[in-house]
């Protein structure tokens, strides 16, 4: 991968193609199945071994490791294939973490995520690297938020479909897969940089719905969204715990002591998941609260209330070479200040950790701290402070002058 592709917010890390970073490389993996206690336990181990012992959980689900080297790179490949963990072979979909095991479900989100994954298989070079399709079978925790170029949502007989992030119509089960992978192919046709945002502009949603043969849109169910953090109840009887990662982030000794803790309290398996969590999966419920006060003084995130719950933030610097500014300090400090709104603190205008608009937004840039409202890191900013010196008190009283103005 050349130095521009990995400036672009295009290109992806992946196992065999990890993408540089400032701490060096970066690589990410989906397994399609929940992880063994074993499983990641063995990957922090591998984390601290072959790279810098920092391992994330991204805004999809998707575990990244940070800091390898081209050798070590390869030898993380080899050591992910002997913990035996699965990972997609064909076209990534993305379900919800607790998929199969969710009482809220409408449906079981698993055969029509293979069907796609497997079908779409030979789609993946002519398709963009972020294009994505997303099955949410309607369970507690709603992937609704995530954006994807194709997003089915369950309902009791077929699947609602969304086009980038507009709904397009209504597909019976039985022709949900036939209707995504067509959809899959004619996105594919366009070329490897094109976006299901592309088709929808120069088309219109009604000529796409209409060449895939979509039904009139039924009513849609009320939804509310769940964090994953909590405790969440399970279809056998057991329960599942979510903790929230900082940022996105623990280190890999943190990690192999919650390991330990979660396998004291019965856990059967671990599953990253959408927004930054970790689901401790498969115990008795009266084991959880202690389970929880471990993982709360492990350092994760426990209370869904924590304002760190809304707030987005990359690796900054050092970690990452776009990055203008460092950004976790920045959030820690200015988390409290936004109530029950979202603060993005980027470290470049790529907005990798939160492509979408965030109430406030403190940008990188060269010229210094940008403060955008209600926007995204690209957006023009309502101020711009100098980067050398930034006094912290000067950027909170900034920022807490644009919360008042926007109140």
């Amino acid at each position: 991968m050349s130095g521009i592709e990995a400036m672009r917010r295009g290109a992806c890390p992946s196992l065999p193609e990890p993408m540089p970073t400032g701490d060096g490389l970066l690589a990410r993996l989906q397994p399609v199945a929940p992880l063994t206690l074993e499983q990641m336990d063995g990957l922090a181990r591998l984390a601290s071994a072959l790279g810098n012992g920092i391992v994330e959980v991204t805004a999809r689900g998707k575990l990244q490791l940070r800091g390898l080297s081209p050798e070590t790179a390869g030898r993380l490949e080899a050591g992910v294939a002997a913990l035996g963990i699965d990972l997609p072979t064909g076209f990534p979909v993305e379900i919800s973490a607790l998929a199969g095991l969710d009482p809220g479900e409408l449906a079981d989100p698993r055969p029509l995520a293979e069907a796609v994954g497997q079908g779409a298989a030979g789609l993946v070079p002519r398709l963009a690297p972020k294009a994505s399709v997303v099955v949410d079978a309607g369970g507690v925790l709603s992937l609704a938020a995530l954006k994807a170029d194709i997003a089915a949502t369950a309902q009791a007989d077929g699947w609602r479909i969304a086009l980038a992030g507009r709904e397009a119509g209504f597909s019976p089960s039985a022709r949900a897969a036939s209707v995504i992978l067509t959809l899959l192919q004619n996105l594919a046709e366009e070329g490897p940089a094109a976006r299901m945002g592309d088709l929808v502009g120069r088309d219109g949603i009604a000529a796409l719905a209409a060449r895939v043969g979509l039904l009139p849109m039924p009513p849609a169910p009320v939804r509310r969204h769940v964090d994953p953090v909590g405790l969440h109840p399970l279809t056998d009887g057991t329960v599942a715990l979510g903790i929230g990662l900082a940022f996105g982030q623990v280190t890999a000794d943190r990690l192999a002591a919650l390991v330990t803790a979660a396998r004291g309290a019965g856990v059967r398996m671990v599953e990253p998941a959408a927004g930054r969590a970790l689901l401790l999966v498969g115990f008795a419920a009266e084991r959880a609260e202690s389970l929880k006060t471990e993982a709360a003084r492990l350092g994760f995130l426990t209370n869904p209330a924590d304002p760190l719950r809304r707030v987005a933030a990359c690796a900054g610097q050092p970690a990452c070479a776009s990055a203008r500014i460092e950004t976790h300090a920045l959030a820690r400090d200015l988390a409290p200040l936004l109530g029950a709104g979202e603060l993005h603190v980027s470290g470049c205008i790529k907005g990798c950790a939160h492509p979408a608009p965030a109430r406030l937004t403190i940008v990188g840039l060269d010229e210094g701290v940008g403060l955008v409202v209600e926007g995204t890191p690209r957006t023009v900013p309502a101020r711009i402070l100098p980067r050398h010196p930034l006094p912290m008190a000067g950027l909170r009283e900034a920022v807490a002058a644009l919360i008042e103005k926007g109140d």
